[in-house]
Parts: C-alpha cells; sequence; structure tokens
C-alpha cells in the first residue's frame, strides 16, 4: 500500500491553504510553519489507524495573496495559492478558501463533497495557535480525503498533534 494513495484526515490540514504568520520580508505580511499528526480509519479503501503526518509553510503577502507549500503522508508534496477574502480557489478534491476573522486570526476553509476542514491560526507576537476541526456536511456519513488520485471515505479523523510558529 502506497501512503499517496491512503486518505488521511490529517491530510485535510495540508490541503487546506496558507495559515501564514509574521515575517519581516520585503512584500510578505505574515509566515507560518505548521505541522499536524493523526490517524485515519477508512472503509475504501479499507485502513485502520493509519498514520498521517504533514508539515509545511505558509505567507500572506501584503497584495493580499497566500501561498501554502505542504508535504504530507498522504498527497505528498502539495503548493496551493489564494487570494485573502476571495472567492474558493479550486484545489485537489474541492476547493480551499482563506479568510481574516480578527486582528490576530486567520481561518481557513477546505471544502470537500462530504465535508468541511476549518483550520483557525492566531499569532500573538511570536506566540502561535491552530486548530483544526472536521464537519460532515448535511446528510453526509462519512469523510473524504483526497489522496493523490482519487477519493477516499473514512470516519472522522483523529487529529493528535498540531502545532505552528511564526518565522
Amino acid at each position: 500500500m502506497k501512503y499517496r494513495t491512503i486518505p488521511v484526515a490529517a491530510a485535510v490540514v495540508a490541503s487546506t491553504l496558507m495559515m501564514p504568520v509574521a515575517s519581516e520580508a520585503a512584500g510578505t505580511l505574515l509566515r507560518a510553519k505548521f505541522s499536524f499528526d493523526g490517524l485515519a480509519n477508512c472503509d475504501n479503501p479499507p485502513v485502520r489507524n493509519f498514520p498521517v503526518h504533514g508539515e509545511g509553510t505558509g505567507e500572506l503577502s501584503v497584495d493580499r495573496s497566500a501561498t501554502l507549500d505542504m508535504d504530507s503522508t498522504v498527497e505528498g508534496k502539495v503548493r496551493l495559492n489564494a487570494t485573502l477574502g476571495a472567492a474558493p480557489t479550486e484545489a485537489p478534491g474541492g476547493s480551499a478558501s482563506l479568510h481574516v476573522l480578527g486582528r490576530h486570526t486567520l481561518r481557513a476553509v477546505r471544502d470537500y463533497p462530504n465535508k468541511v476542514i476549518i483550520i483557525n491560526m492566531t499569532v500573538r507576537g511570536s506566540a502561535c495557535s491552530m486548530s483544526i476541526e472536521n464537519r460532515l456536511k448535511p446528510g453526509k456519513r462519512q469523510y473524504t480525503f483526497y489522496n493523490g488520485s482519487g477519493l477516499s471515505y473514512c470516519a472522522r479523523p483523529q487529529i493528535t498533534h498540531s502545532e505552528c510558529s511564526a518565522y
């Protein structure tokens, strides 16, 4: 079994969007590193307690453009580009968008056919916190994840660890 073809709930985070934080580079408003770990139990393909890991960086530029570079055990290397506050952009298996919730908090939304993944990242000075929430859409019973070649159907993913830091 190849990691790339195994769906993972945590991979959602990976495919989410850019979760920027803070930077002093010219033209870059926010910059962050993030990582997450989780476990997935899926029916199609059948797999139990599949360990998922992802890590990457996100940047938000002064022109409101954002970029996420991530590497995960589910999708491999992924780059997503979006504009802050714009309509969702196409992403593997669905769409992604980035929003400002307040002076210190950004929200990335990853929309799949059966579920939505919401990632909130709050940065105050050099402190950074991140939360990840998976929500089923009304009438749906399984979570779907893009696995690099199609969709996987799984139980609610368990995020066991997530962290972020400004750089």
